[in-house]
């Protein structure tokens, strides 16, 4: 009994976790040159990343061929809904390279597909695990967890942290990662607290984190739940120091959250002169075209789907595969890039604070 590649690649992203590597398509790029975007309709981050990434299409599409098309696709589901959609980007859509979301667990599914397809994926996820997953044509455009916990928790002489960490797979993912950038730089993690899904009770986990008095809260959650958390602990009467990861840098955030957040520290990549031109420029055309500021995951996924039409226009009539680990160096509106043999970018990381709404670089060791 034959199956289409359609077929297989549906049964295989449901029911085999392994990724096995295939020949790579050695097809020259077309004329209309397809890239996909996953974007899970529960991604908090959803709407940045699909502006970052279609502006990064429409000025592409200003200049010289090949002409570019984004398709988004995403739906939440069993049986590996969003990796079904990712595989139907590639068969159906001839998506010749996926961008996958923030999500971890989103993204092993998008590498799923690009294991048994060989089309290369940028992910935006910070988890470690999604660049030991065995493919080697995959790149991460974000600072991983790791990276950015590691700067965070050096930058004060803090005796006592807390985590805060989501429930599931991206918790454990999260906590592994924080956990060990701790180990490396010699902190004490006090506790590790975990947010339930749905409808948690924060007044009961404040009560929690607060009653372990931690001198500090690392809380690695997305913007809705990170902001509503820091006005209960602040609420509460914590006056500690308060630190996220860098995709808190956004308008949302900073809205829902408020005064409370005043303090809050990130870490994001430095920009030197070039890059701060590039984001400059990036910076105006967003705002042209969408009529707001852009935030940190718009920025990555500016820089995501240029990174990935930079790969495959270069590939020409090679396969793309040849093009990996991928060893030149890239200026983007989030800052100077380059990556390891693994995949994951090396920038030079500084910690920025949230003031009166505004995140600013401060200089190490500087009391808040």
């Amino acid at each position: 009994m034959g199956f289409s590649l359609r077929t297989w690649l549906m049964l295989a992203v449901i029911s085999v976790p392994a990724i096995i590597a295939c020949e790579v398509r050695a097809d020259v790029v077309p004329t209309n040159s397809v890239i996909g975007l996953l974007v899970p309709p529960e991604e908090s981050n959803g709407v940045s990343l699909r502006e970052g990434a279609t502006l990064a299409v429409e000025l592409a599409n200003q200049s010289a061929p090949p002409r570019w098309q984004l398709v988004v696709r995403g739906r939440a589901g069993q049986w590996g809904a969003d990796g079904v959609e990712a595989a139907r980007m590639v068969t159906d859509d001839g998506a010749i390279g996926l961008i996958a979301p923030p999500d971890g667990a989103a993204t092993h599914l998008v590498l799923q597909v690009s294991g048994r397809t060989a089309v290369p994926v940028i992910t935006l996820s910070a988890d470690s695990s999604v660049t030991r997953a065995g493919v080697p044509w995959a790149l991460r455009i974000v600072p991983g967890a790791m990276d950015q916990a590691n700067i965070l928790l050096k930058h004060d002489a803090i005796a006592r942290w807390n985590i805060v960490v989501p429930d599931g797979r991206s918790g454990r993912e999260a906590s592994h990662d924080l956990s060990t950038a701790a180990s490396a730089v010699g902190c004490a993690i006090a506790q590790t607290n975990v947010l339930a899904g749905g409808n948690p009770n924060l007044t009961q986990l404040a009560r929690a984190i607060l009653s372990n008095q931690p001198d500090a809260i690392l809380l690695w959650l997305d913007a809705t739940n990170a902001s509503a958390l820091i006005r209960t602990v602040r609420g509460a009467g914590f006056a500690g120091t308060l630190a996220g990861p860098a995709w808190l840098d956004s308008g949302g955030f900073v809205s829902l959250a408020g005064e409370a957040a005043n303090g809050l520290k990130i870490a994001e990549p430095v920009l030197d002169p070039p890059a701060q031109m590039a984001y400059d420029k990036f910076s105006g055309e967003f705002q042209r075209r969408f009529g707001n500021a852009p935030d940190a995951v718009a920025r990555a996924g500016f820089d995501a789907a240029n990174l990935l039409m930079q790969i495959l226009r270069s590939a020409g009539n090679r396969p793309v595969n040849e093009l990996f680990p991928v060893k030149a160096g890239f200026v983007g509106a989030s800052g100077r890039m380059c990556f390891d043999a693994q995949g994951n970018r090396q920038s030079e990381l500084h910690v920025v604070v949230l003031q009166n709404g505004k995140f600013s670089p401060i200089k190490p060791n500087q009391n808040q």
